[in-house]
């Protein structure tokens, strides 16, 4: 054989262990304790959905649904792998009857055909939270706050607030009209994508990184100086929480979302150093969406944060990982292997981790184990150890090694 590699991960994937997959499962656990606190609860839904699902809440003419969703059929049923959760944890409460208002949390995988860059996977993980049946223009406040404190936790660095407002349709159908009007004569000058969006999800002109649409666009009216009475007054009252909350934050009045669902509030926090997908954690409101489903017509809200660009964010000592010690007995000869299980189920009992070797293998194989296995301590015990009611531990750090008589065992492992 000459040693090449016959298989491998497809494209936009990665295998996950060692230290990222840790730094990955503290951040996971890290999300689970914070939000627990703050009301929420897990919710997981299947990684796939029927198809008209994203179609109906993302909406069929964006750039997810166009170009990026995996689809398939199983006979005359099409599915999709799930680009994003918000229409996921919906549908599964509006299915499920959960009351509201509902603090809900998921951690897991979504899919999407996009261009792999640093960060960005095709199969990739999310921590998201929604908040259903609530209106207020605080939970916008708190649920920013709720972020901020969390990649504060968890030691994410230089990341920055933009928020913006989009209205609801009543005010995007009159500011469509201005937009349109004030573009009109510079429509020809705008990039293929734009000219497409303006027609079928026209907001989404304000995502284009092109410098031409960039600098046409700079000028434009922004819908934020367009927004009814009530919207104007949500997006105020917001502010001004935010401030209570101590929340320091950017207006971006090109700030928009990519998904049809979104309504008023939206909100990313961004990360400089990132390039141009510099996005760490990104949502706000969607009150139509319930109805849209088939729930009832309640206001919502939410926000998800892709895991791998976070960890960008960090330092590659954070978040700090709870270590737990690693021990391996090496037992020599059979006859020992049931105390040596004894000592094994003594170490598990407090939580730590136990190799078992093998007894018919010599000392010297074993401890060569215990070194490749990167354990703190090995336990050897053979037939003189036994005989003298005793084990010895030795520190695979330092390469000291002392005797433990074996009624006391229990007291050593307690002592570290």
């Amino acid at each position: 054989m000459d040693g090449s590699v016959k298989y491998q991960k497809p494209k936009g994937t990665r295998d996950l262990f060692g230290r990222e997959l840790e730094r990955i499962r503290a951040v996971c656990d890290a999300g689970r304790a914070f939000f627990q606190k703050h009301g929420y609860r897990e919710i997981v839904t299947p990684t796939f959905e029927f198809a008209d699902l994203f179609t109906r809440s993302i909406g069929e003419h964006t750039d997810i649904v166009e170009k990026e969703t995996y689809t398939f059929a199983v006979g005359k049923k099409v599915y999709e792998l799930r680009p994003e959760g918000t229409a996921s944890v919906l549908r599964a409460l509006i299915e499920n009857k959960i009351p509201l208002p509902s603090r809900l949390m998921y951690i897991g995988p979504m899919y999407r055909k996009e261009k792999p860059q640093k960060g960005r996977y095709r199969e990739f993980l999310q921590i998201g939270i929604e908040l259903i049946g609530e209106g207020e223009p605080l939970y916008d406040a708190e649920m920013i706050e709720q972020g901020q404190k969390f990649l504060d936790a968890v030691g994410a660095e230089n990341v920055s607030i933009e928020i913006n407002s989009i209205g609801c349709p009543a005010c995007r159908a009159q500011y469509k009209e201005v937009l349109l009007a004030d573009l009109d004569a510079r429509r020809a000058e705008l990039c293929n994508d734009c000219r497409r969006r303006l027609q079928r999800n026209f907001l989404r002109i304000f995502d284009c990184k092109k410098e031409v649409c960039s600098r046409i666009l700079d000028e434009a009216p922004k819908i934020t100086d367009h927004l009814c009475a009530d919207c104007a007054e949500h997006y105020a009252r917001m502010k001004e929480y935010l401030n209570v909350f101590a929340v320091t934050y950017i207006e971006n009045k090109k700030l928009v979302r990519g998904l049809d669902y979104y309504t008023r509030t939206v909100f990313e926090f961004k990360h400089h150093l990132l390039g141009a997908q510099d996005t760490v954690l990104a949502g706000g409101r969607y009150d139509l969406l319930m109805k849209e489903l088939g729930g009832r017509d309640a206001p919502a809200l939410g926000w998800a944060m892709g895991i791998e660009r976070l960890l960008l964010t960090m330092p590659a000592h954070l978040p700090p990982i709870r270590k737990k010690l690693v021990f391996y007995t090496a037992i020599l000869g059979v006859k020992q292997l049931k105390r040596a299980l004894q000592l094994r189920d003594a170490i598990h009992e407090r939580g730590y981790v136990c190799i078992n070797g093998s007894p018919n293998t010599v000392l010297k194989q074993q401890m060569k184990r215990a070194h490749r296995a990167g354990v703190d301590y090995a336990i050897i015990y053979g037939a003189e150890e036994a005989q003298r009611r005793i084990c010895i531990v030795r520190n695979m750090t330092s390469g000291k090694q002392h005797e433990i008589p074996l009624e006391s065992f229990t007291t050593f492992l307690e002592s570290l």
